[in-house]
């Protein structure tokens, strides 16, 4: 602590926060991130491992940026799912839905637009997402005729995806449908 204010080094976000070396480098290559402080008024020695950034700008700039990824940290991961279920639209767990819906989904959550159709069937071959709880022919009812999908299937999957590093929430007990 120097002057009353607290510091942290790029290792000490990484453990808060709960994510991977790579996803703090990018948040401060960021011109948003709060700056670094000198190493003389840090406290500290030199290099990348001497760098400290104020623990309350960091913290603020987490909340604002990353918000899941804050509310985990602060409130636990059941308040961030949450919080990420509600910016999806409502509908039953139920619900079932094909692979335009999934990847419009997915993409307008993540990127703000849909992901491209041979894009999902890529993740689907690779088996990069879950695997559709319907198929054609699978003698259960309604009848479909193509891959398809819960909605609480689609939904677990985008609030927790892998390759979020740590900005997913992770999984929370499954509801069934």
């Amino acid at each position: 602590m120097a002057g009353g204010r607290s510091f942290v080094t790029r290792q000490e976000i990484r453990g808060k926060y709960s994510v991977g070396a790579n996803v703090v480098k990018g948040w401060i290559a960021r011109p948003s991130f709060p700056a670094a402080q000198a190493p003389a008024a840090a406290g500290a020695d030199r290099g990348r491992e001497a760098e400290r950034f104020d623990e309350v700008a960091v913290d603020a700039w987490v909340r604002e940026h990353e918000n899941r990824l804050w509310l985990a940290t602060h409130e636990g991961k059941e308040a961030a799912r949450e919080a990420a279920l509600r910016r999806l639209p409502q509908g039953g767990p139920g619900d079932l839905l094909d692979l335009d819906d999934f990847r419009t989904l997915l993409g307008e959550f993540n990127r703000g637009k849909p992901i491209a159709r041979t894009t999902m069937q890529s993740y689907r071959s690779r088996q990069q997402i879950p695997a559709a709880d319907r198929r054609e022919g699978d003698g259960l009812r309604p009848e479909v005729y193509e891959d398809m999908w819960f909605r609480a299937t689609v939904y677990d999957y985008i609030v927790s995806q892998p390759g979020m590093g740590g900005r997913g929430v992770g999984r929370v007990a499954r509801r069934d449908p």
